[in-house]
């Protein structure tokens, strides 16, 4: 398997990233200690939407139920009865995201613009039958269509995946590995008390409009991803397009996995910061976290010792040297960039395509 993989190293202030089901700030018990904890489905969301700002050309996709306003305007655009493309549209929608075994629990569907555009057209104009002859195109002829599609807008869902368990058909492996991120070290939740002032209460009146509590922390958190390569270029996924297209994709896929911040809180705990240290790797092999060089906790015992960035390189290093010595994993890679001032972004995302794309 060729793979990049990056490692990152990124530290926050007191921030809620992402939150659980009582708004607090994620954790797990790791190394016998409770970690900050950001869920791979929050970053990768954040990673998407950054995507979709840099090269929205590439990762047009969007999950959900209301497919059908797009769907809409491509049958208007291919000739449908404009007064029956609303009620057709919705109709079809409904029938794709109805799950057959639980109504009650419709399936939300991953798609992007060129197949709300198969949809459209096989609606217009039918399938041609064993005979060559037109027929009405049914619900199997249209996920069929879609999955068999592969278009420049279709790098998110390369990447990310699509899983729909009630229309197993559209259901494709994503390319894309993401850990959760986990602080290096200990690190527990904290209590923020506020109160919020009513502007409009007598002045008499000393006492607030609003009090309440909520929870946030602050960590230095490890994140991985891999991607596998061969499996992102293959024909069912960017196989089927132009090298040069791939190169851009993957290079704002790369970029938006350094640049993204999950946006919970964002206006009352805006903590938006850059990873301090990465590691990108392109290599053979099975994909492998390096999160073990955490699994004792970083300590920082005085200011004297540094924060946690910079043990938390000095431990990720030690622990990729050990792993080298044993099991030779120096031998399978083909690109190790680090990001520094002498490698800055633009040059780190080169390095790593172009090694990713080599032959």
């Amino acid at each position: 398997m060729k793979l990049i993989e990056l490692h990152l190293l990124q530290s926050f202030p007191f921030t809620c990233l992402n939150r659980d089901d009582v708004g607090a700030p994620k954790t797990a018990y790791f190394g016998g200690v409770q970690r900050a904890r950001v869920s791979s489905q929050s970053w990768k969301r954040a990673i998407r939407e950054r995507a979709f700002e840099l090269e929205p050309e590439y990762f047009a996709g969007k999950r959900g139920l209301f497919h059908s306003e797009a769907l809409r305007n491509k049958l208007i655009e291919f000739g449908f009865d404009a007064s029956k493309a609303q009620k057709e549209a919705e109709k079809k929608i409904k029938a794709l995201t109805t799950n057959k075994e639980d109504k009650s629990k419709p399936t939300l569907l991953y798609l992007a613009p060129s197949d709300i555009e198969i949809i459209a057209k096989l609606m217009v104009e039918g399938k041609a039958d064993k005979k060559g002859q037109m027929k009405e195109a049914t619900d199997d002829d249209i996920l069929d269509a879609v999955k068999d599609s592969s278009h420049l807008d279709f790098a998110d869902l390369a990447i990310f995946g699509r899983m729909v368990a009630a229309k197993s058909k559209l259901t494709l492996e994503g390319a894309g590995m993401f850990a959760h991120a986990l602080s290096t070290h200990e690190a527990a939740n904290e209590i923020d008390f506020f109160s919020a002032v009513d502007d409009t209460k007598p002045t008499d009146d000393a006492g607030a409009g609003h009090i309440g509590v909520l929870e946030a922390n602050s960590a230095c958190y490890y994140r991985y991803i891999g991607l596998n390569v061969d499996l992102l270029f293959d024909d069912a996924h960017l196989g089927k397009v132009e090298k040069a297209d791939r190169e851009a994709a993957l290079k704002a896929f790369l970029r938006a996995a350094l640049e993204a911040v999950p946006k919970a809180r964002k206006n009352s705990m805006f903590g938006y910061s850059l990873p301090e240290y990465a590691l990108g790797l392109v290599r053979k092999g099975q994909p492998l976290s390096l999160v073990n060089a955490f699994e004792t906790p970083v300590r920082v015992k005085s200011s004297d010792d540094g924060g946690y960035l910079e043990k938390s390189v000095e431990a990720l290093e030690k622990h990729r040297d050990k792993l080298n010595a044993i099991y030779g994993l120096q031998k399978q890679v083909a690109c190790e960039a680090k990001l520094s001032e002498d490698k800055p972004l633009d040059a780190w995302i080169e390095e790593i395509v172009a090694a990713a794309l080599g032959e």
